[in-house]
């Protein structure tokens, strides 16, 4: 398991152009090679999260397409378990978690918040971490309140959660960022419902090639106004899918900082045996 944690642009580049880099790329361009014309295939390695050998599965939903047309799956949502149904990008957050809840165990009750409640993510943490309190939510509404459930599921809003302040011990938000219209209010909501010694595990995309965001719209008001074409993501309560606002660049380590965040950093990982290929990364953050 290699894990580096990245805080410039340019510690990035010196990593991923360094030559004992480019095996990696080498072993996922051979994998792709080698099921170029299947629907799926398989690679088998070991589940952290299950703790045994399994198949995880791959296919070509999200691929991107190389140079040469050689087509890469989207490994960061595929390399799916069988067994507890969580991609690469969900069982490398999982382990995070984990970790940060064992960090707390023995300051009272360890109070984890997720910002989702109808994912497998969701289900393995609520069903593992019996000692702890864990609380999920959706957005499901513009006119919703937050901790209503109208439809039995707790609703919240990033920008303005309704929790109390230091509230958590650990903050999870997986791909929720980049979908509102002013992340910066959502990390300082964050930092203010994590209790002092808290750790945010935070998944957003980030464009590795920007030092800053770029944003793509804006709401004002009721209305929302598009900067540039609109790109949306699948999400479960929306068929029409959800709007990307923001697409963020290495100054959303400055953001959360500012936000009240302590030492963000990306952490850029990657384990064969894990299952966990192509360039992806968290980001990883505490509360003195």
């Amino acid at each position: 398991m290699e894990a580096h944690r990245l805080r410039s642009r340019d510690e990035f580049l010196a990593l991923v152009n360094d030559p004992a880099f480019a095996p990696r790329w080498s072993l996922e361009r051979h994998l792709a090679e080698l099921h170029q014309y299947e629907t799926r295939f398989v690679v088998a390695g070991v589940c952290a999260v299950c703790r045994r050998g399994v198949d995880f599965a791959v296919d070509f939903a999200g691929a991107w397409e190389a140079g040469d047309g050689l087509r890469i799956p989207n490994w960061r949502e595929s390399m799916r378990c069988p067994r507890c149904e969580l991609s690469g990008r969900q069982r490398r957050v999982s382990e995070l978690v984990e970790a940060a809840v064992a960090d707390r165990r023995g300051r009272a009750p360890v109070a984890l918040y997720l910002m989702e409640a109808l994912s497998p993510l969701y289900r393995s943490l609520s069903r593992r971490l019996l000692d702890a309190s864990v609380v999920g939510s959706e957005y499901l509404a513009d006119d919703a309140a937050g901790g209503a459930r109208p439809r039995s599921v707790r609703h919240e809003d990033a920008e303005r959660l309704s929790f109390a302040d230091a509230s958590f011990d650990v903050v999870v938000s997986c791909d929720v960022f980049e979908h509102v219209n002013d992340p910066r209010r959502a990390f300082a909501e964050v930092a203010r419902v994590l209790r002092a010694g808290g750790r945010a595990v935070l998944t957003f995309p980030v464009d590795l090639d920007l030092e800053r965001h770029r944003r793509r719209a804006e709401r004002v008001g009721a209305e929302v106004r598009h900067l540039l074409p609109p790109i949306r993501h699948g999400n479960p309560l929306s068929p029409e899918g959800a709007l990307v606002y923001t697409d963020f660049g290495w100054d959303v380590l400055g953001d959360l900082r500012d936000a009240g965040l302590d030492d963000p950093v990306l952490e850029l990982y990657w384990s064969y045996e894990r299952g966990y290929l192509g360039l992806q990364f968290c980001v990883l953050a505490g509360k003195a």
